[in-house]
């Protein structure tokens, strides 16, 4: 039990940090504090989800079997470190690759513009040449 928090805890970690991130990013309109880490959560929920889905999947290849294998090689880290920096590692490995996906692909600076961005109109075209 106690690996299974410790690489939840891991995993959340990532995400705290993702969303920090985008928070205080210039590139988007998020407002400080909760209020923009709720429409943060908000805009990313199928990702996140998607996410801790094959993160927990992965969890007992991960740590079992990594642990078991670093142990073999005469390192003594335990499982529960090695299920921290998994939970952690898995989730920014899911979000590159997952970012490969244009479905699964979220921008805030394109749901959320800075106020200050300028939206320049394209010309229109006549039809004729």
């Amino acid at each position: 039990m106690l690996n299974v928090t410790v690489y939840f805890i891991g995993w959340l970690l990532y995400v705290a940090a993702q969303a920090q991130n985008s928070v205080a990013s210039k590139s988007n309109s998020l407002r400080p504090g909760w209020s923009g880490i709720h429409i943060w959560l908000g805009a990313h929920a199928v990702n996140l989800a998607t996410r801790a889905f094959f993160s927990a999947l992965a969890f007992g290849f991960i740590v079992h079997d990594v642990a078991t294998k670093v142990q073999g090689m005469g390192f003594s880290v335990t499982s529960t470190s090695i299920a921290g920096v998994a939970g952690y590692s898995a989730n920014a490995l899911l979000y590159q690759f997952f970012g490969l996906f244009p479905g699964l692909r979220v921008e805030m600076s394109d749901l959320a513009p800075p106020a200050d961005a300028q939206i320049v109109p394209l010309p229109k075209n006549s039809g004729s040449s």
